[in-house]
This record gives structure tokens, sequence and C-alpha cells, in this order.
């Protein structure tokens, strides 16, 4: 299941002894992709583990999340880092039931063949 690297953050204390944590995948299209979280004891064991697979749609959505989020939702920087354009990627975004993310402007300016 762990065969690529997981961004594990912890997001909550449980007392002086068990820590929670929650990790995400690199998003690697065509591979088996699991988020989830873990609680960690106090001597490093895992208390409780639960994990969640991917689709293949999810998957690309959170690789384009994960690349939106790296460049502080910088489009053109995203795009850069995705070798598309500008145009090309809010066209992804919206494709990708993600275009309520953008404010209204970017999803409908610009070549109308690339909008919904």
């Amino acid at each position: 299941m762990f065969e690529q690297e997981v961004d594990l953050q912890e997001v909550y204390r449980l007392g002086r002894n068990y820590r929670l944590f929650r990790f995400l995948p690199e998003f690697r299209t065509k591979e088996e992709n699991h988020i989830g979280e873990l609680i960690h004891g106090p001597e490093g064991e895992v208390a409780y583990l639960k994990t969640f697979r991917l689709s293949e749609a999810q998957i690309r959505r959170g690789y384009l999340l994960s690349t939106l989020a790296r460049h502080d939702w910088d489009l053109d920087a995203s795009a850069e880092a995705l070798n598309t354009y500008r145009g090309n990627l809010i066209h992804r975004i919206c494709d990708a039931g993600l275009g309520m993310l953008l404010r209204a402007h970017l999803r409908n300016h610009g070549d109308r063949r690339f909008f919904r």
C-alpha cells in the first residue's frame, strides 16, 4: 500500500500519549493511492489506521489540487509546472468538477471552447 511517499500531518493530540495524523499520497496516476489517518501510541505503535483507496478521477483531482496548493494557487506557475497553458489549466480545473473554486471571471473569460 505504501509504495510511494506520503505527506503525513499531525492534526490532533489526544492527551499526552496519542497523536492523530492524516496522510495524503503523491497522487500518481495509474497506481494505487490511499488517503487516511492513523493514531500513533506512546510506544510508537499504531493504535488505529484507516485508509481509503482513491479512484482514478479522485487521484487526478488530488494531483491537480496538490499542484495548485504547492504554487499558492498561482495559475501561471501551476500551469508551467504541469507543462500546459493557463487556459488549459482552467479548463482542467472546470472539467475535474472544481470550477467553483475559481472566480467567475476566470471561468467565463477567453476562448469559449475552453470553458463551460
